[in-house]
């Protein structure tokens, strides 16, 4: 009785190995079988991601997620997502990978794997002539716009948790609330506030104080060490071929960095 009790215990084991094995998806399988890659993308954060003349997405990232597809072989499906929702998306499988200039944080790393980097730009502390700030211990109480949840959101708060960040949905958002007057400052990339100068050349904007340099990275799921081992391959292999060195001349007007590796 002692044995077929033994038995049955080390068959449920079994199974329920089998079980754990099978419940446990290859994100790169499943996209290679259905023959579709889900990217998240940004439209709101020229000239990574945005809407064109026709409404339909352009940009470095855009471009990037169409070289991903071609190089898996898959149909692209690209999902428009924001800087709050893009961790969220990616977590609950709404996507399978970000391609939404992605800043690496120890805090997202909890959640989810970075690749190596593709990009480099840096986020600032904008403002009108005559404010006198330098630093972020000088805001006092000048209200910065910020779009929630972004590197330059989380990156403030820590460095001044006393500065009154008011935080939108979007970057779009945070930019028209700050030259409404809604709030005296804006906390953005210098590649979001180099298109706004553009678009408002008789406005006088300059910049305050970095905050930090950032690098942009792909997002991917946890525990998908073949997808992420596939997606570093795709960044290597576009870096010494010149391919990302081009995507930087033609949106960001300048020389791809040294970036450094993960």
């Amino acid at each position: 009785m002692a044995a077929y009790r033994s038995s049955i215990t080390i068959a449920m084991i079994v199974i329920a190995m089998l079980l754990t094995q099978t419940a446990h998806a290859d994100r790169m399988k499943d996209i290679l079988d259905s023959g579709k890659v889900r990217v998240g993308i940004l439209v709101d954060l020229p000239p990574f991601g945005m809407m064109d003349k026709d409404q339909k997405p352009e940009g470095f990232d855009i471009d990037l997620a169409h070289m991903f597809a071609a190089d898996l072989g898959v149909k692209l499906e690209m999902i428009p997502v924001t800087g709050a929702n893009r961790l969220p998306y990616l977590v609950t499988n709404k996507v399978d990978v970000i391609i939404g200039a992605f800043g690496a944080t120890p805090e997202r790393a909890k959640q989810i794997s970075f690749s190596s980097p593709y990009a480099s730009n840096y986020v600032g502390v904008y403002g009108r002539a005559g404010q006198n700030v330098k630093s972020a211990d000088q805001l006092g109480k000048y209200k910065v716009a910020a779009a929630r949840g972004s590197s330059q959101d989380i990156s403030l708060s820590k460095m001044n948790p006393n500065a009154i960040i008011i935080r939108f949905e979007d970057e779009a958002t945070a930019a028209a609330a700050f030259l409404s007057g809604q709030t005296d400052m804006l906390a953005t990339p210098n590649v979001v506030f180099s298109d706004i100068q553009k678009k408002n050349p008789d406005k006088k904007f300059e910049l305050k104080f970095i905050i930090r340099f950032v690098t942009n990275h792909i997002g991917i799921p946890k525990g998908e060490p073949e997808l992420l081992r596939w997606v570093d391959t795709f960044v290597f292999y576009h870096r010494i071929t010149g391919d990302l060195d081009m995507l930087h001349h033609k949106w960001l007007h300048e020389k791809m960095p040294d970036l450094p590796t993960m």
